[in-house]
C-alpha cells in the first residue's frame, strides 16, 4: 500500500511539473506583451552589464549576459530593472523602456519588432508538450506495473 502512495505522488509530480512550467512561461510572455502593447514608454539607460560564464561537469561552457536598466517614470520615480537586451548593449546606452504604471519595476526594453518572447514561448511549449506526453506514457506504464503487482499479491 505504501508503494502505491509513493508511485501516485511520483506520477503526479511527473505530470504536474511540465504543466506548471508552461503556465509560468505563458504568464511571463503575456506580461511582457501587455507592457509592450499597452504600457507607457520612456527612455531608459543601461547602467550595468554582467557576463556570467558557466563550465564544468563535462558540458560546454555557456555564457549569459545580464543587463540592468534605469529609467524615470512619468510620475518622476526612479526605477531599476533587469531585462534582456541586444548583446551590443553597453553601459550608457539609451533604449526605449515600456512599463505599466501600476508595476513600473516590471518594465521591459521595447525593441521594435522584437518577437523573442513569443519564439521562446513557442519552443518551450513544444518541449513541454513532448515532456507531458512522455510523462503520461511513463505514468501509464507504471500504473500497469502496479496493477500487475497488485494482482499478484
Amino acid at each position: 500500500m505504501m508503494l502505491v502512495a509513493v508511485v501516485v505522488v511520483l506520477l503526479s509530480a511527473i505530470v504536474i511539473t511540465p504543466i506548471a512550467v508552461g503556465v509560468m512561461a505563458v504568464r511571463k510572455v503575456r506580461w511582457r506583451t501587455r507592457a509592450q502593447r499597452h504600457g507607457l514608454r520612456t527612455e531608459g539607460r543601461c547602467i550595468r552589464v554582467e557576463t556570467v560564464r558557466r563550465s564544468g561537469g563535462g558540458y560546454a561552457t555557456s555564457t549569459r549576459r545580464y543587463f540592468l536598466f534605469e529609467f524615470i517614470t512619468h510620475e518622476g520615480r526612479q526605477v531599476r530593472f533587469e531585462d534582456a537586451a541586444p548583446n551590443t548593449t553597453v553601459p550608457g546606452d539609451v533604449l526605449t523602456v515600456s512599463y505599466l504604471p501600476e508595476y513600473p519595476e516590471r518594465a521591459t526594453v521595447a525593441l521594435p519588432g522584437d518577437r523573442t518572447a513569443q519564439r521562446e514561448l513557442g519552443c518551450l511549449l513544444v518541449f513541454l508538450g513532448f515532456a507531458l506526453v512522455i510523462a503520461l506514457v511513463v505514468a501509464g506504464v507504471m500504473a500497469g506495473v502496479l496493477s500487475l503487482f497488485a494482482a499478484g499479491a
